[in-house]
């Protein structure tokens, strides 16, 4: 089983981008998304971005995945 997650897309050059995981970097592919522009979220699987989301839709998740971060306010 595979966890998808979102994260804020940073840069992009060619069919690749940079997507920021909470504070980790990581190269990511673009190739199943054509519409993704940088400042964008997604969610992110096996390396590869297969959906973009809304920034509210991303914080949504994000309470959910890590809920003792939220209670700390970080």
């Amino acid at each position: 089983m595979c966890l998808s997650i979102p994260a804020k897309i940073l840069e992009i050059k060619n069919n690749k981008a940079i997507a920021d995981f909470q504070g980790k970097k990581q190269e990511v592919g673009t190739n199943l998304v054509k519409d993704i522009q940088i400042g964008d979220y997604a969610i992110i699987s096996n390396g590869f971005i297969i959906k973009k989301i809304s920034a509210q839709e991303a914080e949504e998740i994000f309470k959910v995945i890590n809920p003792v971060r939220e209670k700390e306010g970080k």
